[in-house]
């Protein structure tokens, strides 16, 4: 739930969040609320953005320190108020509340591109550049089911297994998959659907993964959530051309994964 006094900025929330809207809770779900409201003292915003600085107080509480918004989260990470102008803070502290409740399941947010065929998904992340944006417009002219090519939630199933799910930020589809594989791209003039080491693939998890607090527990909890998704999830590396075989290879390997 978002509560936003302005009315620009929540029209525009709005329009963002379209796909991913319920008339009603998810039975058995967290409720979470996030109350925007503006600033006392209105500060320019930076032409470069920087990532917030995150405190933890003794209650377990965080508060968020932006160039131009503050923000304050519950311990229990479900209650939320944000001082600013814009969309950015809200999103950004979205963002943090949605790191913060897959970390409380065992799970991760990661920057990358999640597409799905016939119930299995597959979650390919890297630098920038790597092929992200454009591995996501292949599979979706080839008709495919795009989660996300932005930001992708990853959390352990009860029954074992684990799960990926798209979220509202750029590409984005409001559904889930039985994650089959998590990996790496490359370019090349031939596509390819390779194994690769698990080292190679969690280090790449690791620099993608948002790491909603840094404090010990928030950097031991990432390690551990990355380390089981290697070890219940095969770990690739897709090459790949920018044809329409690219999307050949993965539907492939999702159908026989």
């Amino acid at each position: 739930m978002v509560e936003v006094a302005e009315a620009g900025l929540r029209d525009s929330l709005r329009r963002m969040f379209s796909r991913f809207v319920v008339s009603h809770p998810v039975e058995g779900g967290e409720v979470a609320r996030l109350v925007a409201v503006g600033p006392a003292v209105v500060r320019p915003a930076p032409d470069i953005r920087a990532l917030p600085r995150i405190l933890r107080a003794p209650d377990g509480s965080l508060s968020l320190a932006g160039e131009d918004y503050d923000a304050t989260l519950s311990a229990d990470g479900l209650q939320a108020r944000v001082e600013g102008r814009g969309r950015f803070p809200v999103e950004t502290v979205l963002k943090v509340m949605l790191a913060r409740a897959l970390a409380r399941r065992g799970g991760l947010l990661v920057h990358g591109v999640a597409v799905a065929h016939q119930g299995r998904a597959a979650l390919f992340t890297g630098p920038s550049g790597a092929g992200k944006s454009t591995l996501g417009a292949l599979w979706a002219q080839a008709g495919g089911e795009v989660l996300s090519d932005e930001l992708v939630a990853v959390w352990p199933a009860p029954g074992g297994g684990w799960r990926a799910a798209g979220t509202p930020w750029n590409v984005g589809l409001a559904a889930e998959a039985r994650l089959s594989a998590v990996g790496t791209l490359a370019w090349e003039g031939v596509s390819r659907w390779e194994a690769q080491a698990a080292g190679e693939v969690g280090r790449m998890l690791l620099l993608n993964a948002l790491l909603p607090e840094a404090t010990p527990a928030g950097r031991g909890g990432l390690l551990a959530a990355a380390g089981r998704v290697l070890s219940d999830v095969t770990p690739v590396r897709l090459v790949f051309a920018r044809d329409a075989s690219a999307a050949a290879v993965i539907q492939g390997a999702l159908a026989h994964g």
